[in-house]
């Protein structure tokens, strides 16, 4: 595939293989993170970047309902490279569908961060979405939900964990993106 150096822009043409994978350009010898399909297909995210202490600020406010629109609408602004890479309309609507929306939290949550820590190690950052808290969350959430119905005390436990590792869960994501959109903005500053 033919791919312009990001610092001198000069063309350089490397074997798909490499994909992913750091090279060296021969023009000017710096080295940079060889595009995988992304920027084979034209497409990028359209992360905007916001503050995590107003996620976690809406997130009680709304009582959980904005970080549960706000982290499945995410999935709209990054290109759909796999078939089952969920759209926000698909990612949310699962969301209210009952006991499939149990198990839906387990993959949108966990394709999310594994989705950005894709944008962002083609950006050359290191992966640092919370991919290890998204399968403990939703194993919790569901535990909880399924106590609420069983034990008095479910209910509390429900609380604690929306109250506690959601918001959390949410602030990470945010702080992930927001040095995904960062690096994007200095890049197109120094492009200029």
């Amino acid at each position: 595939m033919q791919v312009a150096c990001p610092y001198c822009a000069a063309p350089n043409e490397l074997d798909d293989q490499i994909a992913g994978r750091t090279t060296r350009c021969p023009g000017c010898g710096k080295s940079f993170i060889a595009p995988d399909e992304l920027a084979v297909t034209g497409q990028r995210h359209t992360f905007i970047p916001f503050p995590v202490a107003s996620v976690v600020l809406l997130h009680f406010v709304s009582c959980g309902l904005f970080t549960l629109i706000y982290l499945n609408q995410l999935h709209e602004r990054m290109p759909r490279l796999r078939q089952n890479d969920p759209s926000a309309t698909v990612a949310l609507g699962l969301c209210f569908v009952p006991f499939v929306n149990l198990i839906w939290f387990l993959f949108s949550f966990h394709r999310l961060c594994i989705r950005i820590d894709e944008q962002r190690r083609f950006n050359g950052l290191e992966q640092n979405a919370p991919t290890w808290l998204a399968l403990p969350l939703c194993c919790l959430l569901i535990a909880s939900v399924a106590a609420a119905f069983f034990i008095q005390g479910g209910v509390y436990l429900l609380i604690l964990i929306a109250a506690s590792l959601l918001p959390l869960f949410a602030a990470l994501v945010q702080n992930a993106v927001n040095g995904l959109s960062e690096r994007e903005v200095s890049a197109r500053l120094a492009a200029v």
